[in-house]
């Protein structure tokens, strides 16, 4: 069994996407896109949405298709507010702007979420996002992505079709954590503070494993880090705050695996 964590970003975030354990500095103060959160980029507009409403595509890449059912697929994208209120991207009008999932970039579909590799998943969501019109780079301290290049008139187009990208690859939904899965992770977070410890940092001891597993992971030996931006994308490579190609490829007592050169 293996886990899935939420990504503690430390910056403004834009989009998020998937994720595990972590923290991240921001690259731009734009956007950047982190793997492992619900996505939210720019600000989005509180509307009525209908069944009758339609996803408008003016001003869209090509091979885009509007949302079919605009209502459904709101729900579905967790984009409808308690009191019916759409609140997720829209066009010039105003109109919610959702499109027909993207696919062809990757299919996770039955996988467990744990064994899920976050740097693959936004390695697919930069390739699929670049080819339908955004220039977006991946980031070099995580596994996240970076909109700097995206003019601000267009943060809303971009956000639709970031959503219409992971939608296609047809990712599991996150789920809690069993205790194997929490022990996993407790023993990456060990690793992982040795890692820091390696280059040069201090960091506060572990709690014990039944005071981790109660508090449901709430601890990471990154907490205890402060240094600026150009040492904390260096430390973030050296010490990957998730295992490189995901818990389904690291078990209890692998080393740490540097970040690949992107």
């Amino acid at each position: 069994m293996k886990p899935d964590r939420t990504m503690r970003l430390i910056a403004t975030v834009v989009v998020a996407m998937l994720g595990v354990t972590g923290c991240s500095a921001a690259t731009s103060s734009q956007a950047v896109t982190s793997a492992g959160v619900s996505t939210t980029v720019a600000s989005s507009t509180t509307v009525p949405v209908s069944d009758t409403t339609t996803a408008s595509s003016r001003g869209a890449p090509a091979g885009l298709t509007p949302a079919a059912d605009p209502r459904a697929r709101a729900e579905q994208l967790s984009l409808v507010s308690p009191d019916g209120q759409y609140v997720g991207p829209v066009d010039s009008n105003g109109d919610p702007l959702l499109f027909e999932p993207i696919t062809g970039y990757g299919d996770f579909s039955g996988q467990d979420r744990f064994d899920v590799d976050n740097y693959e998943v936004v390695r697919l969501l930069a390739r699929c996002i670049t080819d339908h019109g955004f220039s977006v780079t991946l980031t070099k301290d995580g596994p996240g992505l970076s909109y700097a290049s995206v003019p601000p008139e267009q943060n809303q187009l971009a956000y639709a079709v970031e959503m219409a990208c992971k939608e296609g690859l047809h990712l599991p939904k996150p789920a809690p954590l069993s205790v194997d899965q929490l022990e996993e992770t407790y023993a990456y977070m060990v690793a992982l503070a040795g890692c820091l410890v390696s280059q040069g940092y201090s960091v506060s001891d572990p709690p014990s494993l039944d005071v981790y597993i109660d508090s449901q992971g709430n601890w990471n030996p990154y907490d205890d880090v402060n240094v600026g931006l150009g040492a904390w994308v260096s430390l973030n490579q050296a010490c990957p705050q998730n295992p490189v190609g995901g818990y389904g490829a690291w078990d209890p007592g692998d080393p740490i695996t540097q970040m690949p050169s992107q």
